[in-house]
């Protein structure tokens, strides 16, 4: 664009000029020394390892390679618990979380199965391997999973209901426990969790349905000291004024987020919420994302088998914001890629962004 140079001593011109220069969006050039119009190059995305580029070429295929993409792995050891949290099953459908199966027998993954999963996994780059329940103290081989799990010790994680340790009577296993808080609480149970864990790195996560629970969370993290906490909304289908106010995205949720470029081209390909994730249940099923069908079973399938169905078939790894609406909205990929939350809302955009731009 062609810019006198006159004009750099007025506003807002010369305001405009300094902030896209210092953005590195562009520069200035002194147009007396060339003859032609310099050119710029929009960054765009290319994968060498894209999986429709790889389905489209001959002799090619996603491989042994793709293995190296699981990066976290849930294991449910089985499904018995006496607790009965009012929104047991909608905790376990919206985040990472403990479980039990409704109305029906308590299921236990077989100990040769976990071992066969950790054989696959061992020299693999999974980081982290999430152990859930049920009551997971309660899991017949408990008491062996410290000699089980003494190669990958340092990834593991112990998931399990505060209530469900009351029966721990003696230390614990020499693993990292995240704590799953839920309301309306019982704060016996609750001092006895604590006291147990206060001397290790525990996180809680405290499951919420609407202020009141916030406000809970919120004075127990105060009283206890607790610095390691998350806190998950959960949806009950009563509560959608509390997720319109607090967890929706608005205009300015976008705008004070900072992203980098490597975020943005990421949400163009991939699902940072699901991509490198695989659940497998007691009964052997594996899922990209349990809202889903399963991707097969650990009894007759390979992880990497698993991970190459999934990249295939793609149930979650590689869903984006490539429909309608989000497809027709100017901040399609600033925004955080689809959770589960749409799925159980049943709407694809949890956002006031639309509104905010009809406004603008």
């Amino acid at each position: 664009i062609y810019f006198e140079g006159k004009l750099l001593t007025k506003e807002p011109y010369r305001k405009f000029i300094v902030e896209f220069c210092t953005k590195e969006m562009g520069n200035l050039i002194d147009a007396g020394q060339t003859s032609e119009k310099p050119i710029q190059l929009m960054p765009i995305l290319n994968l060498q390892r894209d999986v429709e580029k790889l389905q489209k070429e001959e002799e090619r295929n996603t491989g042994i390679e793709v293995l190296r993409y699981l990066v976290e792995l849930n294991i449910y050891l089985h499904t018995a618990c006496e607790r009965n949290c009012l929104w047991c099953n909608d905790y376990f459908h919206q985040s990472l979380c403990c479980t039990k199966k409704q109305g029906a027998q308590p299921e236990t993954l077989n100990i040769s199965t976990l071992k066969t999963v950790l054989s696959q996994i061992r020299y693999g780059t999974v980081g982290k391997i999430n152990l859930l329940g049920g009551n997971i103290l309660a899991v017949p081989y408990f008491e062996e999973l410290p000699t089980l799990l003494a190669d990958v010790k340092e990834r593991v994680r112990i998931w399990n209901h505060y209530a469900n340790f009351i029966s721990c009577k003696t230390r614990l296993p020499d693993f990292l426990y995240e704590v799953v808080v839920t309301f309306p609480e019982d704060k016996s149970a609750w001092k006895h969790c604590f006291a147990l864990l206060k001397d290790t790195k525990a996180r809680y996560h405290f499951f919420i349905t609407g202020t009141e629970d916030y406000e809970k969370a919120a004075i127990w993290i105060e009283k206890y000291g607790i610095s390691r906490y998350t806190v998950h909304p959960v949806y009950t289908n009563t509560n959608q004024a509390f997720f319109e106010e607090y967890v929706y995205t608005s205009y300015e949720d976008i705008f004070q987020t900072k992203l980098s470029f490597r975020q943005i081209f990421a949400h163009q390909k991939l699902n940072t919420h699901f991509f490198g994730l695989l659940t497998i249940f007691p009964d052997g099923n594996v899922y990209a994302n349990v809202n889903r069908a399963a991707l097969g079973s650990i009894a007759t399938d390979t992880l990497l088998d698993t991970i190459n169905k999934e990249m295939l078939v793609n149930t979650a790894w590689r869903k984006i914001r490539d429909k309608a609406p989000c497809s027709n909205c100017l901040y399609q990929y600033l925004c955080p890629s689809p959770s589960n939350y749409e799925t159980v809302i049943g709407k694809p955009d949890l956002c006031h962004i639309k509104k905010k731009c009809d406004e603008r």
